[in-house]
């Protein structure tokens, strides 16, 4: 059984721009598990859809990644940050 977790970096409010989705999101799913890895993927999508970023944890080091792999043990949803 292969697990896999997809969650929010949560930050300070105070850097964030206005977007709908919470800053606090765990999602879990078992690979051979087709229902919890659609509602992974749909999530995963939901967020880049409102401008979060989506990074996977691995031996190499964090890259960005813009399709959702369930084959990943560890997404990583960072949020839109204002500023200029």
């Amino acid at each position: 059984m292969t697990m896999g977790v997809m969650k929010t970096l949560k930050i300070m409010r105070q850097l964030l721009d206005d977007w709908t989705l919470p800053d606090e999101m765990t999602v879990t799913w078992d690979i051979e598990n087709r229902r919890e890895v659609t509602y992974a993927e749909e999530k995963f999508f939901e967020y880049l859809a409102d401008g979060w970023m989506a990074f996977s944890e691995e031996p190499g080091g964090r890259r960005q990644i813009f399709k959702f792999n369930p084959q990943l043990e560890l997404i990583v949803l960072m949020p839109p940050l204002g500023g200029g």
